[in-house]
């Protein structure tokens, strides 16, 4: 569950939480309507019940029960009508209605005791029937005589209404599940929606598309709002200080160094470890600044820089007539870095690759979901296999690539490292050498 989220989590509960209230209610519903059925079919075999006594006349003589022709009723008239009438006493049958006139077998009763009633839901013979059994005590010539009523309702018209109401509440309260869902799904993306726009405000600060949270947030979220851009805000305090202090070091070094070089008198051999003093903290303070970019630092375009440090290759190399060619997919690609980062490791390896080629240079671009990749290649003569594994070893200087690197390849490195990327030499399809960078994500670097 912790990987779901919050709309599905909410949705799941709600969901189950129907799952469980509509059977319920569908269930106590029916049981609440086949009770009123059953009191109501009781109320009726009971006022059946006092007809048939307020008719009913017993032989003194005979103990013969006399009962006109035709009831009040009809159903007891009428065979098959599914209402019928016993009348027995001492388990010996008085009279029996007209209603029973194609019965094959006389059901056995039990008689309740004299002034009690009895009423039975599921009286079973060949069908199933309601029975309300009533005994009252009249008197003969050999005294008070118990006389028991009988009155049978065939059961098919209460399933009948049984299964028809059964049929009308699950549907209805299908229907009411269907609509609760449907509100719940509005009422969530109603809730969550200033969670989604908090997101993608994330998203574009990330980007580096906006400097803070501007938008405003119910009360739940804007302490968090507000702890997002006090971060935003420290971040890039201390990233401006930082830059600011080695800057305020690289000038505070060059100056010595400078006015050091300059002396009158220096010994030749002290000039050229001035100089690799010089260079080295220049690369130190490259190599300090770099990868220190904010997460939340707006993407770099990479064609405008590619554009650019081409122009200016051509018009360096000019005398070589070199032919450019890019490959920039999509043509939006960013770089999530420092623009003078990316001018560096561009700039250092376009420069190799000029001073290397014969005639072509290929730049290529491509953006994935492992991340950005950067090559550059030539048709020069290419790096023996045998020396790439050994120049991509961590510590190597990559000076002995081409004579006149210097410094500049084992920056790059540096700068390649300190954004967690990788660094291939293959050969290329134009036949030099094809250096390859990859990037990671930016979610991965930070």
């Amino acid at each position: 569950m912790r990987n779901l989220s919050l709309r599905l989590r909410s949705f799941a509960a709600a969901v189950l939480a129907l799952l469980i209230f509509i059977p319920l209610t569908a269930v106590t519903l029916e049981k609440a309507f086949n009770s009123s059925l059953s009191q109501s079919m009781l109320e009726q075999l009971r006022v059946q019940s006092l007809t048939l006594i307020s008719e009913f006349e017993l032989d003194e003589s005979s103990s013969y029960a006399l009962m006109p022709e035709q009831l009040y009723n009809d159903e007891f008239n009428m065979p098959g009508s599914g209402l019928y009438a016993f009348i027995q006493s001492n388990n010996a049958t008085l009279w029996q209605s007209l209603s029973t006139l194609n019965w094959q077998l006389e059901p056995s009763f039990s008689a309740p005791k004299i002034g009690a009633e009895a009423f039975i839901e599921d009286f079973s013979m060949q069908n199933s029937y309601f029975l309300y059994a009533y005994t009252a005590e009249f008197e003969t010539s050999l005294g008070y005589q118990p006389i028991s009523f009988y009155i049978l309702r065939d059961k098919q018209t209460f399933n009948t209404e049984k299964q028809k109401f059964a049929t009308t509440l699950w549907n209805w309260l299908g229907l009411i599940a269907l609509l609760l869902l449907i509100l719940l799904l509005v009422s969530l993306n109603a809730a969550l929606l200033p969670i989604s726009r908090l997101n993608k405000q994330i998203r574009q600060a990330e980007s580096g598309q906006l400097k803070r949270i501007d938008q405003n947030y119910p009360p739940e979220l804007e302490k968090l709002k507000s702890s997002i851009n006090n971060l935003l805000d420290t971040e890039q305090q201390q990233r401006s200080r930082y830059k600011n202090s080695l800057s305020d070091l690289a000038h505070s070094l060059k100056t010595p160094l400078a006015v050091l070089s300059g002396t009158e008198g220096l010994p030749h051999q002290a000039k050229e470890p001035i100089n690799q003093i010089n260079l080295q903290i220049q690369r130190q303070l490259k190599r300090a600044v770099a990868g220190t970019t904010s997460s939340f630092e707006q993407a770099t375009p990479i064609k405008p820089v590619v554009e650019k440090l081409l122009n200016a290759m051509a018009k360096v190399y000019a005398d070589k007539q070199l032919s450019f060619s890019t490959s920039i997919d999509p043509q939006d690609i960013g770089f999530h870095g420092d623009v003078t980062d990316l001018m560096e490791i561009l700039g250092n390896v376009l420069d190799n690759g000029c001073k290397a080629a014969t005639s072509q240079v290929k730049l290529t671009a491509i953006a994935s979901q492992k991340g950005l990749t950067l090559s550059v290649e030539d048709d020069g003569p290419g790096i023996p296999a045998d020396k790439r594994e050994h120049l991509l070893q961590r510590g190597t200087r990559l000076d002995s690539y081409k004579e006149g690197q210097g410094i500049g390849m084992a920056v790059v490195a540096d700068l390649v490292a300190a954004y967690q990327g990788s660094l291939e030499i293959n050969k290329g399809e134009l036949g030099g050498a094809k250096l390859i960078f990859t990037f990671p994500l930016k979610s991965e670097n930070h």
